[in-house]
């Protein structure tokens, strides 16, 4: 049987993101099996468009990317955009909230094609948490076709530990809860994510735990003397890397100071990250000591995102915002031991002292002492890379995710 699906997401392929890829590969997974498939979406290239006038666009213009059809919504703004939405979202108004979130993608004609499409699908799908504006628009459109509202949230659960933590706090905010609630199926990545929304009230029925896949072909056989060679580094250096969005959230400014503190011990080992920078990381960049240790790529092609992972000794992921964590995967299918906080979707993933290492969360020595231990102890950091390898074979086919998805939107329709 095949369906006529529309996706909407915040942003889209070439836009880098882990929620991104999912959807690009998601969409393109079904259109492949004979699916109509639609995408709706920003004509944002990186985050910071949503707010900001600065920063590059990508054309508003409709597209067909491998069998499916893309639609890029203008970005709206207006002066002192996040303070203005800051404000309006105080209005315990759930539907005004939605709508004005300070970091939203403010899409007008977007909403206002939601309200009057004369196309048909037979069901929409969107994501992501806390970009509610387009979430809404899928909503609204679901409930005047009439038709199944699918949703796949990415909660971002932050400090496992701290069930108050800020995060966790501000990605099941009530506004968002109602997008939630008004969904007919909701896909969880983790355990974790599936009893969280369960404990938050969502019918058990309607959560079908999912998780992510990763395209080995998109991530192996990476040349390392070239990357090593690039960024200046004998074959015997210990390279610690993380690939992300740079920031406080992704920990990379812990990752900063935890190096910083290796350094200070006098370790060898160099720091490569890799990916676009957020302000918060630039603030701390700033004023950092060892600059010189710290080799930064920017955002990576698909060839040097291979050389980058083949590179590495020890991959790290200290996030609080992560709903998953694509990277991890890509890191295992490269034989690489990843470190990562006690929080969110990496917390649940890796498997403390099997195929990596799980510190608390926010505490910077332990993320430092766990750094160190695979710096030193290279017979350990081969065996975790060898497990985290060993599962990517057994629990992460790109096909078997999608496989889940097709079911529930099968027996929905």
């Amino acid at each position: 049987m095949a369906l006529k699906l529309l996706n909407i997401i915040q942003r889209y392929p070439p836009a880098l993101g882990g929620s991104e890829i999912y959807f690009q590969k998601l969409s393109e997974f079904l259109a492949s099996k004979g699916h109509s498939v639609s995408v709706w979406t920003s004509n944002a290239n990186n985050l910071e468009s949503f707010w900001a006038t600065n920063h590059p666009l990508l054309p508003c213009a409709k597209e067909s990317i491998n069998s499916v059809k893309v639609r890029r919504f203008k970005l709206f703004h207006i002066p002192l955009q996040r303070l203005v939405l800051k404000i309006i979202s105080k209005i315990p108004i759930r539907t005004l909230q939605c709508l004005t979130f300070s970091h939203n993608p403010i899409m007008p004609e977007m909403l206002k094609l939601a309200s009057r499409c004369d196309e048909t699908f037979d069901a929409v799908h969107a994501g992501c948490f806390p970009y509610a504006y387009p979430i809404y628009a899928a909503m609204k459109l679901a409930k005047i076709k009439k038709i199944p509202f699918l949703l796949t949230p990415f909660l971002h659960l932050g400090n496992l530990d701290d069930p108050k933590n800020r995060i966790r706090k501000g990605y099941t905010h009530p506004a968002l809860l109602m997008l939630a609630k008004n969904a007919d199926a909701l896909f969880a990545q983790t355990e974790f994510e599936a009893q969280t929304l369960e404990d938050l009230g969502i019918q058990p029925k309607r959560i079908h735990l999912q998780g992510m896949g990763v395209d080995l072909q998109s991530c192996t056989k990476g040349n390392s003397a070239i990357a090593r060679k690039l960024w200046q580094s004998q074959p015997s250096d210990i390279i610690v890397g993380q690939l992300a969005n740079l920031s406080w959230d992704k920990g990379s400014t812990d990752l900063l100071s935890a190096m910083e503190i290796l350094w200070r011990r006098g370790s060898a080992a160099r720091l490569v990250l890799a990916g676009p920078a957020m302000p918060s990381f630039e603030k701390a960049f700033r004023s950092f000591p060892f600059k010189d240790k710290v080799i930064r790529t920017g955002p990576l092609s698909s060839e040097e995102k291979k050389d980058f992972f083949a590179s590495l000794d020890i991959f790290a992921l200290p996030s609080r915002s992560d709903s998953f964590g694509i990277v991890l995967l890509e890191a295992w299918a490269n034989g690489k031991p990843c470190v990562v906080y006690k929080a969110g979707g990496p917390g649940s993933l890796v498997k403390h002292a099997s195929d990596g290492l799980v510190v608390p969360c926010d505490d910077i020595n332990s993320l430092a002492t766990a750094l160190e231990k695979l710096i030193l102890d290279r017979k350990l950091s081969e065996q975790l890379g060898a497990a985290g390898n060993s599962r990517i074979v057994k629990e992460f086919h790109w096909e078997q995710k999608f496989h889940v998805f097709e079911s529930a939107l099968k027996s929905l329709v």
